[in-house]
């Protein structure tokens, strides 16, 4: 995606907390909105990937297929391998 430089209204109160954390982490106001949404987009998928889990731990036929599935896995790592270095 090309970086282009667009406008985006927000409110005052938005604004003022926009320029204090730019103050603070010494950035600009755009790279300190750039951090803030890395930091949600990370944030929700972890969010995301715990949902996943619960929703797997809570189904007891599923679990037992995910954790059969980890253990050939974990079966099929490099440390039975002779002779190599991991």
């Amino acid at each position: 995606m090309e970086n282009v430089a667009t406008s985006v209204r927000i409110k005052g109160d938005a604004i003022g907390v926009l320029a204090e954390l730019s103050e603070k982490l010494g950035q600009s106001k755009a790279q300190v909105i750039e951090l803030a949404l890395k930091q949600l987009e990370e944030r929700m998928f972890w969010d995301e990937v715990k949902d996943s889990f619960e929703k797997l731990a809570a189904d007891p036929e599923k679990m037992a297929e995910y954790r059969a599935e980890a253990e050939l896995w974990e079966a099929g790592t490099g440390r039975d391998l002779v002779g190599e270095e991991w």
